[in-house]
């Protein structure tokens, strides 16, 4: 990899900068609430934010029998590989300003395997491992990134078919995201675990959920960005219609800095704590047989500790509006508008515009198309840079951060056979910003360009 022309200093802030920018919002990053990729959902809670009928959330308990698996008593296990290659045509993620983007060619090695009994009675559990082995193959600036990557999660629903249940479950990930410099790796190790009790009287057409859990994100090198938090979550839910659902939902999640240098109570907007505070209510269901929408209006709140003059706070509305259309039963698309805020270590908060779109469709009994895009307009809270180790005091553009982020995709699945499976697709991701920061008179621009082509030899068992 070429080297920055800001040289080691500038870019270890740039890199802080830039794996911010990636994580600006963790709800919409990370699919890591108990339920999401769960063969069953005992409870709405286990969609999390993304609450919706129209994709599942709320239809209560499933008796999911799978299609593939091998069946050990009461129990299916499912041993699983995927071998992926990939291109990135920017795999350090740096602006063209401030470097050359490095091309890599890589493999990823993800074998995995999963437990889940489908003819629950008294308890529902479900245990899943699936590593992801990172291999650089080209002999590039990347040649030294091999590492180890994956998800695990287990959980135990108790008395799932019961008026009360009770939900134990932990969630870890490591994800890779590769240094944006040749001073700062961003792998990110992030743990959940904690419990959800649910009422659902009424045959189950109302539920009542309170949930909490322990969360905790860990850096391999940027630890001024650890964070703990803890997530406080009620859910009521009424399906009046067969697939239709009103629901009313708040969150609390306190949150602190556990790295914070004592430096930060200098600085505006430098890793604030607070306790982000969220509350909905919405509608999610189908209108007539293709027609669906779900609705979430509501208020939010950082209310970040405010002992550092000039801290701002976020503090207004909160929502989202998305229509689906089938137009069979092999095929949809999505249209949505969201505004949301999310914690964020440099500027207190970041808050969002996000116009999305989606479209999945079954081609043949073999093919499946998913095409996807999301425009993000991100605004950042007030802040002000922190000295440097060795006393240099950088300069941001402006104490107002803004930038656009645009993600979008397309992805071919192969279902070959019921142990053989092939994917092809391509990710672009941007961020448009002219936001820079200047050290000893250089500057260090945060934007870049990343095109990923890849495919995968699917194999289940």
């Amino acid at each position: 990899m070429s080297e920055p022309r800001a040289g080691r200093v500038g870019t270890w802030l740039v890199g802080t900068i830039l794996m911010v920018a990636a994580v600006a919002s963790r709800a919409e990053a990370q699919e890591f609430e108990q339920g999401w990729n769960d063969p069953r959902i005992i409870s709405p809670a286990g969609l999390g934010p993304r609450y919706s009928g129209l994709l599942g959330a709320g239809v209560g308990l499933l008796s999911k029998k799978p299609n593939f698996g091998v069946m050990t008593g009461e129990f299916v296990l499912q041993p699983r590989f995927f071998l992926e290659g990939e291109y990135r045509s920017n795999f350090f993620r740096v602006d063209t300003r401030n470097a050359d983007p490095d091309g890599v060619f890589s493999l990823h090695i993800r074998p995995g395997v999963a437990l889940f009994n489908p003819d629950y009675d008294t308890v529902a559990l479900s245990v899943g491992l699936d590593l992801d082995v990172f291999v650089p193959v080209s002999d590039s600036a990347a040649a030294d990134q091999t590492n180890v990557g994956g998800r695990a999660h287990i959980s135990a629903a108790f008395f799932p078919k019961k008026a009360f249940t009770l939900t134990l479950h932990e969630v870890f990930e490591r994800t890779l995201f590769m240094r944006p410099t040749v001073v700062t790796n961003a792998n990110q190790n992030h743990n959940i675990v904690g419990a959800d009790a649910s009422l659902h009287p009424g045959g189950r057409a109302l539920d009542f959920t309170l949930g909490y859990a322990y969360d905790i994100i860990r850096y391999d090198d940027l630890d001024r960005i650890d964070t703990d938090q803890h997530d406080l979550r009620f859910l009521a839910s009424w399906r009046f219609y067969p697939m239709t659902y009103l629901f009313l939902e708040w969150t609390l999640q306190p949150t602190t800095y556990t790295s914070r240098p004592v430096a930060a109570d200098g600085g505006v907007g430098n890793f604030t704590d607070g306790t982000p505070f969220k509350a909905y209510a919405g509608l999610s269901g189908y209108i007539t047989d293709r027609l669906g929408v779900l609705v979430r209006a509501g208020y939010g709140n950082t209310f970040l500790d405010d002992t550092v003059p000039g801290t701002e706070q976020f503090s207004s509305f909160i929502g989202q509006l998305q229509v689906s259309w089938r137009f069979g039963a092999s095929s949809i698309v999505h249209l949505g508008f969201a505004r949301d805020f999310d914690v964020s270590p440099l500027g207190g908060y970041v808050e969002y515009l996000r116009p999305y779109a989606a479209f999945t469709m079954r081609l043949s009994e073999l093919v499946d198309l998913n095409l996807d895009f999301a425009y993000d307009l991100r605004s950042y809270g007030a802040w002000t840079p922190l000295a440097l180790s060795n006393g240099d005091l950088p300069t941001a553009s402006d104490p107002h951060r803004s930038e656009n982020v645009i993600r979008a995709g397309a992805l071919l699945d192969f279902d070959i056979t019921r142990v053989l499976g092939a994917t092809i697709g391509y990710r672009y991701e941007s961020i448009v910003s002219d936001y820079e920061v200047t050290t000893n008179g250089v500057q260090n621009f945060i934007g870049y360009d990343d095109h990923r082509v890849f495919a995968s030899l699917n194999l289940r068992y």
